[in-house]
């Protein structure tokens, strides 16, 4: 009789071992598919942005990343200076569609960069949305470089093209939100304006020696951040010609 207990349990063992790996497998090749997918689609935009000519990119570089992705929630690009960020920037309806959409708009968690839905391009203060990871590739990993003063001072200059203009920034700000999250705050009056954009300045981990005055249009970048847990990492930019 215990023999057969024995041989149950062990049985029971088994089966329930299988389980786990095939669940973790599962998850695991979740996963892998979804890195995968967002690799293919890097390749597409950055094999766009590399192959447009200087001629072609002032004209329609916008609406072939629309067409090439059948599209058209894409309005913009970011690229930053001295590094390999060129980007399509897209825009919903909320804040919530591209956080777990690819710019085909298939559903994956690793998500794209996007414009606050509030926004439009003209905005004195816009937002732009991205994901970071410790473990996968996505666009804004990056950002955690400018965490270093040495790492600003030569990749200070961001660009955001729409299809009918391009908007050079200086960034003035670098900082971890913990628990205030003014920075998402669009509607202020003058004085209001003015204080947020000194507010965000004197936030900063250390000091650019950019200033900013109430007349700046500004560029807010947020991605998470993982020290402490649940926090997000700011960059933020002046409006320069």
């Amino acid at each position: 009789m215990k023999r057969y207990i024995r041989i149950g349990i062990i049985a029971l063992i088994i089966v329930f071992v299988g389980y786990l790996s095939t669940t973790v497998l599962k998850g695991t090749t979740t996963e892998q598919k979804e890195e995968n997918k967002k690799e293919e689609v890097k390749e597409i935009y950055q094999e766009i942005a590399t192959s447009t000519t200087k001629a072609q990119e002032d004209i329609n570089i916008i609406k072939t990343y629309q067409e090439k992705f059948n599209n058209s929630d894409i309005i913009g690009e970011l690229s930053i200076e001295n590094t390999d960020l060129k980007v399509p920037v897209a825009q919903s309806t909320d804040n919530d569609y591209y956080l777990n959409h690819l710019l085909d708009k298939s559903k994956n968690s690793l998500g794209s960069v996007y414009l606050d839905y509030r926004n439009k391009t003209t905005d004195r203060k816009i937002i732009i949305y991205g994901h970071n990871s410790e473990n996968v590739y996505t666009e804004f990993n990056l950002l955690e470089n400018y965490l270093k003063k040495s790492y600003y001072e030569s990749h200070s200059k961001i660009v955001f093209k729409t299809e009918s203009s391009e908007y050079n920034y200086q960034i003035f700000s670098v900082y971890i939100a913990i628990d205030d999250f003014q920075h998402v705050n669009l509607n202020y009056d003058s004085t209001g304006y003015a204080n947020h954009l000194n507010w965000l300045k004197n936030k900063s981990i250390y000091n650019t020696g950019v200033e900013v005055s109430r007349y700046d249009d500004i560029l807010i970048l947020q991605t998470c951040y993982f020290d402490p847990e649940g926090s997000y990492l700011i960059v933020a930019a002046k409006k320069v010609k």
